[in-house]
């Protein structure tokens, strides 16, 4: 099969609303994610001084704190029936990663890395398990397959591009430019939700 047929089978898929939303907000969200990640060290060595055990202890608190809250949120949203808590949910620990990002144009001090690292595990801790539970609940029968694998494709597709982007971005202009491009991007898939708001189960 040649990728024009391939192309066409994709085509040829009709995927509801919710879902295309879904994936369009977080292909922005992980594109912007991606386009600071590689350059990510050079950012904070050269804002604060910081070593590669500063960028390993920063991670490490982001995913810890990931850890901890996810899970409690997500027994939370599961408490109501409708999908308007996990709607906001998403919207609002989207938001908060975006400011966070924001946030890293003005740190001057290891300490406030690693605060901002424990808001980013947070924001994402109360972003995933909205956006995870309206897409499984939305995700179209007999094309479960199809639509994850559409949607981890698209994904990896935008964070490559970004990848290379990124260091452009930084190298011409500045660190604080990529960080407001990076927090207007991931604000922008937030909004993008609100699409969906008439489409959810409201009970």
């Amino acid at each position: 099969m040649n990728s024009r047929s391939i192309f066409r089978s994709i085509a040829s898929y009709n995927i509801n609303i919710v879902i295309k939303i879904l994936i369009l907000s977080d292909f922005l969200i992980f594109a912007a994610y991606q386009l600071f990640t590689p350059i990510f060290a050079i950012f904070i060595a050269e804002k604060i001084g910081g070593n590669l055990e500063v960028i390993g202890i920063s991670m490490g608190i982001y995913l810890f704190s990931k850890a901890i809250f996810e899970m409690p949120v997500g027994i939370f949203i599961d408490k109501s029936k409708s999908e308007k808590d996990d709607l906001y949910a998403s919207i609002l620990g989207t938001m908060l990663v975006g400011l966070v990002y924001l946030s890293y144009i003005f740190i001057t001090s290891i300490n406030q890395l690693y605060i901002l690292q424990g808001f980013l595990g947070l924001g994402s801790a109360i972003a995933y398990p909205g956006w995870y539970s309206i897409f499984t609940k939305h995700i179209d029968k007999g094309k479960e397959g199809f639509e994850w694998s559409l949607y981890d494709v698209l994904l990896g597709l935008g964070m490559a591009a970004s990848a290379a982007l990124g260091g452009f971005i930084a190298s011409i202009y500045s660190f604080s430019t990529l960080f407001v491009l990076v927090a207007v991007i991931t604000f922008l898939g937030a909004l993008l939700l609100f699409l969906i708001r008439n489409k959810i189960y409201k009970k």
